[in-house]
């Protein structure tokens, strides 16, 4: 408060403008593909996952499933994902099925793990919880020897 002349106070403000909080920049997206042996891949995604990202997404998960019987998709460090992106990860679920072969994500935080239960992805594409101290190549064994649930 500021004293004015004669006694009155006048109460400073500040606008809400004032007091926002700066947002981080969002976390460049990341796609990128390992072969795990055991006729396995491991695709690793980070970042966000939208209309300008699906691309490279379906393009690793092509690359994958081309080499691959059992394709791990890892979604533990997604930030965001939109609905093109949840469309690229159900078609490689199904196209998987289809080809009789595997395709499972290790699940997403929670904010992006909320949209795939809103949307129903669950019916298409098989999802694990992968302990952070266990290894991938570990993860990879134990689903390799799991039989696929068609």
């Amino acid at each position: 408060m500021q004293s004015r002349p004669g006694g009155s106070q006048v109460l400073k403000t500040r606008s809400v403008s004032d007091a926002a909080p700066t947002r981080s920049a969002p976390t460049p997206f990341v796609s990128r593909q390992s072969g795990g042996g055991l006729g396995a891949a491991w695709v690793y995604v980070a970042g966000e996952l939208d209309v300008a990202t699906a691309p490279q997404l379906e393009q690793t998960l092509r690359e994958a499933q081309s080499e691959a019987r059992l394709v791990v998709l890892d979604l533990r460090e997604l930030t965001f994902v939109d609905s093109a992106g949840v469309h690229v990860i159900v078609d490689a679920g199904i196209r998987a099925r289809r080809a009789g072969c595997r395709m499972i994500a290790v699940r997403a935080p929670s904010q992006v793990d909320a949209v795939f239960t809103l949307i129903g992805v669950t019916e298409d594409v098989e999802i694990f919880d992968l302990d952070p101290a266990q290894p991938p190549v570990q993860a990879l064994l134990q689903l390799n020897h799991e039989q696929p649930v068609l």
